[in-house]
């Protein structure tokens, strides 16, 4: 009956008559087990009988026809099959990745970081010494052994002094200007903050376009009623996508645009938003020589309010090329429209997939169904943070691809 009850399960396909047999093998074992154990036919360890019937195994045979109407046949759930999968699905995926050694790659950071930090404080006092009137307690020809082990506790050191150290892993002190709300500060730079990014521009614009040229010179379509819908409507935030059309007889309240090739953007670290980051530079500049389709950073744009940054991730979020950073020039005597509306015309990417070796976001331009890039012109203060997208290459790169011309000609990016 066990011989019966084991052939049966192995079948590769099994149906109802197939599970009464095997219901009927187990159930002719379990009725004449008992005349075995009389019999003495079960014997254990040093040939000596056994008078119970105490098998693990045997207790699982019982589970097997329900797990086979619940589940399928049990030869799908084989060990062959089973680990199989977790080696092509699972060891493979992992071992490709930079997800290994996590206690070496940990104390190779906190090493560097550790160094940077005290090249940052020998640097700061050094320059310290040669600044300000210090060598009243130090002689300039003393020599100043920062390698000697000591005690790393500040607090024999001044505020002054504190004051003047460098922020450790950056070459310079950081700027917060988020805290930057005095007049003086707003006489010499357009500046702007919006939850845990602040955006700033310089004082005067790169350049003064007519309205009509301004579009051309950035190989850009007409972006007039994009443009009208934020400057006229009191529009705060712009949903990307969708379309924008002017009305029949849609009159301008302005004829200008002040155009700027460069914004600064900062934020904050994204696992702690107390501390900030250098404001990082994002260039939006039209073509030129060198730069034959322009220079165009890339940054992650808020799509949705009620959704904020970095607390939820990309939901709410789409990352987004920065095509053109302007302000309207209103008319005289023009009513209802903003002053100083900042603005700027993004190129926005698709990020539905996944690379299956990094688990990268895989970037696709959105286009029309035409072909043309959607695009959309929001305010500034939409913008969060600069990100860094590199072309997906595939199993070889385009010969033709160069550093002025690779975030242009590709579509797809990672």
């Amino acid at each position: 009956a066990l011989t019966d009850f084991h052939y049966l399960v192995q079948s590769p396909q099994i149906d109802n008559h197939n599970i009464e047999h095997i219901s009927a093998a187990l159930a002719k074992f379990h009725t004449n087990k008992h005349a075995i154990t009389a019999a003495g036919l079960r014997r254990g360890q040093h040939n000596k009988p056994i008078d119970n019937w105490y098998i693990p195994k045997i207790e699982l045979m019982y589970n097997i026809v329900p797990s086979i109407c619940n589940t399928g046949i049990t030869m799908q759930w084989s060990a062959d099959a089973t680990e199989h999968a977790h080696i092509t699905e699972i060891k493979d995926s992992a071992r490709s990745s930079n997800n290994n050694n996590y206690d070496s790659q940990i104390c190779c950071h906190l090493d560097c970081a550790d160094k940077c930090r005290r090249f940052d404080l020998a640097t700061s006092l050094l320059d310290l010494r040669l600044r300000t009137s210090l060598d009243q307690h130090l002689n300039v020809d003393d020599i100043v052994d920062f390698d000697v082990d000591g005690d790393d506790d500040d607090s024999d050191l001044s505020a002054d002094l504190l004051a003047t150290v460098k922020c450790p892993g950056y070459a310079c002190p950081i700027t917060d200007y988020f805290t930057m709300d005095s007049p003086s500060t707003i006489a010499h730079l357009h500046c702007w903050t919006y939850g845990l990014s602040s955006h700033q521009s310089g004082p005067s614009p790169s350049m003064m376009l007519p309205l009509d040229s301004a579009f051309p010179t950035y190989n850009q379509p007409s972006l007039t009623s994009f443009v009208m819908n934020i400057s006229t409507n009191m529009v705060m935030f712009i949903r990307l996508g969708g379309a924008r059309r002017d009305g029949c007889n849609a009159s301008l309240p302005f004829e200008q645009l002040q155009i700027w090739f460069k914004l600064w953007l900062q934020d904050t670290e994204f696992h702690n938003t107390t501390s900030v980051r250098p404001a990082q530079t994002l260039n939006c500049a039209p073509p030129s020589d060198i730069w034959p389709f322009g220079r165009y950073d890339t940054v992650i744009v808020n799509n949705e309010e009620g959704h904020s940054w970095p607390a939820d991730g990309l939901c709410g979020h789409v990352v987004a090329q920065m095509r053109l950073i302007l302000c309207p020039i209103r008319k005289t005597g023009t009513q209802g429209t903003r002053k100083n509306c900042f603005l700027t015309y993004v190129q926005h990417f698709n990020n539905s997939e996944h690379e299956p070796a990094t688990q990268l976001q895989v970037l696709k331009r959105a286009k029309r169904s035409n072909r043309a890039r959607i695009g959309d012109v929001i305010p500034v203060t939409q913008l969060r943070v600069p990100v860094n997208v590199v072309p997906h290459f595939g199993a070889s790169a385009d010969p033709c691809l160069t550093q002025y011309n690779s975030m242009e000609l590709p579509v797809i990016f990672v």
